[in-house]
């Protein structure tokens, strides 16, 4: 079975005295479904030496974390997972290994292709109407929502094209136009069942 390598959260436990590196266990059911291994990754690994490793079909970005660049007073910030993210970027484009970003995944791609992201008041625990365009064959449709930052039209990164804009032209989803890389700002782990749209998306533009 290929492999599909996906970052993890970075959580202070304070009862224990522990910083973990976690990820919702929806993820690997999703990954399956998909048809690939989930592999996590520790955040204190040399992403380099990993990947030339395991050799994944595919990279996630998953989602946790504020970003420590764009909010060092958050408390759960993680400034070795997001240095440990870049690199995995980086190596994805100098590879073209397939990357989906998810939520804090796609902030963290816009930023690395010099773009920037701005507080969002509206989005963190419902659903909203995201409507399609360019690469896609669906208009519209009701996503989840649980992200406070957000991508505006002008703070989107070199060589980025929209692929799904919310009701306030904030924009949900991108594309690289040259590399396999998607970014979505919905969470297809968390919904049950699994939407059927996520996962012809995930698979179109990760040419899995």
């Amino acid at each position: 079975m290929k492999i599909l390598a996906i970052s993890q959260r970075v959580e202070s436990v304070q009862g224990y005295v522990e910083k973990r590196d976690c990820l919702d266990q929806r993820w690997s059911h999703l990954i399956l479904k998909l048809g690939f291994l989930p592999f996590p990754l520790s955040n204190l690994l040399e992403p380099s030496e990993i990947i030339k490793s395991i050799a994944p079909s595919a990279i996630v970005l998953s989602g946790g974390n504020n970003i420590a660049r764009v909010d060092e007073s958050a408390l759960d910030i993680s400034k070795e997972r997001d240095d440990f993210e870049e690199k995995l970027i980086q190596i994805a484009m100098e590879k073209n290994i397939p990357l989906l970003g998810v939520c804090r995944g796609m902030q963290m791609i816009n930023l690395f292709f010099g773009g920037s992201i701005s507080r969002q008041d509206n989005h963190v625990g419902a659903k909203h109407k995201i409507t399609f365009s360019g690469k896609s064959e669906n208009n519209s449709r009701l996503v989840n929502s649980y992200h406070k930052w957000s991508i505006k039209k002008s703070e989107l990164g070199k060589s980025l094209i929209p692929l799904a804009l919310a009701d306030d032209n904030t924009i949900e989803g991108f594309y690289h136009e040259e590399y396999p890389v998607l970014g979505i700002m919905w969470h297809p782990e968390r919904e049950e069942p699994y939407c059927i749209d996520d996962l012809n998306l995930i698979k179109k533009f990760l040419q899995l």
